[in-house]
């Protein structure tokens, strides 16, 4: 008598889910990094994106009044895309990987997407709070 039952696997992101994920801004980057690194258990990746998600968040917010009108805000989105993807294939398990893996499997993207779009939201208000906060003090004035 044989097992039919398909054995438990542990999800994890793609590299493409996790670049689909950095669509929800700053926090979608470092949420779906830090899931995977989390998943992998490497821990000390797990607190390296924490922290420098955190760096890369308040200086955006202190850099952006600096940024010229005419870069379009897509750029900033691209820029969230194309490192989510690069630091996803260099640190975290390729689509083949995964697929070959008996120990793991990929999330739905159904998933991916219904977490992007918090994630898009919480960096916006991330993003726009304090920076709404900080021209109403009037540090920005000058520019």
């Amino acid at each position: 008598m044989s097992n039919t039952q398909d054995t438990v696997t542990t999800k994890i992101y793609s590299p493409n889910q996790v670049a689909f994920g950095a669509l929800g801004g700053p926090v979608g980057l470092i949420y779906f990094l830090w899931a995977n690194f989390s998943i992998l258990k490497k821990e000390s990746l797990t607190k390296a994106t924490l922290i420098l998600g955190a760096v890369f968040i308040i200086t955006l917010i202190f850099a952006a009044p600096y940024v010229p009108k005419e870069v379009p805000a897509l750029a900033f989105s691209a820029m969230y895309v194309i490192t989510a993807y690069i630091l996803s294939r260099k640190f975290h398990l390729n689509k083949s990987e995964i697929t070959n893996s008996e120990e793991y499997s990929s999330h739905s993207s159904f998933r991916v997407f219904f977490i992007t779009i918090p994630c898009f939201w919480v960096s916006y208000v991330v993003v726009a709070a304090p920076l709404h906060w900080l021209y109403s003090i009037g540090f920005f004035t000058g520019i």
